[in-house]
Formats: C-alpha cells, structure tokens, sequence
C-alpha cells in the first residue's frame, strides 16, 4: 500500500512538472515568434533605408539638385600651373 502511494506522489510530481515545463515552453516560444517578426520588420526598414540613400546618391539625383540650384557646366578647365619647386622638396 505504501508503494501504491509513493508512486501515486510520484506521478503527480511528475504530471505538474510536465505541464509546468510545457507551459514555460509555449510561453519562450511566444517571445521567440515575437522577436522573429521585430527582426524581419527592423531589416525590412534597413533596406527601405539602404535604397533611399543609394537614390539620394545616385548621380542623377545629384546631377538634378544642381541644376535646380543653379550650378552650370563650365565649357573649358582652368588648372593652376604645377610649380616645379613643390615637387622637388
């Protein structure tokens, strides 16, 4: 009879202990699903930014915001002449 109680005990510890562990379980795995969307929406926002910046770079748009600006191609260079004594020292 003493055995029959013991294992009664037994199994009762050990039905809490599984249900117990299992809830531990789904509530990690609700933390994890919720950290896994933040990641997805935080690198989806890296590249919405990564292209921005590419096309507020890109040649053309400079190119526009110059124009826009004022700034006009000059037809011919003017360079200084090079003095031969700065390269020498």
């Amino acid at each position: 009879m003493k055995l029959v109680k013991i294992l009664a005990v037994v199994i009762i510890a050990l039905v809490i202990g599984n249900v117990t562990l299992t809830n531990r379980n789904v509530d990690e795995s609700v933390v994890v699903a919720t950290l896994t969307k933040q990641i997805t929406t935080l690198q989806n926002q890296n590249t919405i930014a990564a292209a921005q910046v590419a096309e507020l770079g890109s040649i053309t748009h400079v190119s526009h915001q110059l124009a826009e600006l004022g700034f006009t191609e000059t037809p011919k260079l003017a360079a200084l002449p090079a003095a031969p004594d700065v390269a020498l020292r």
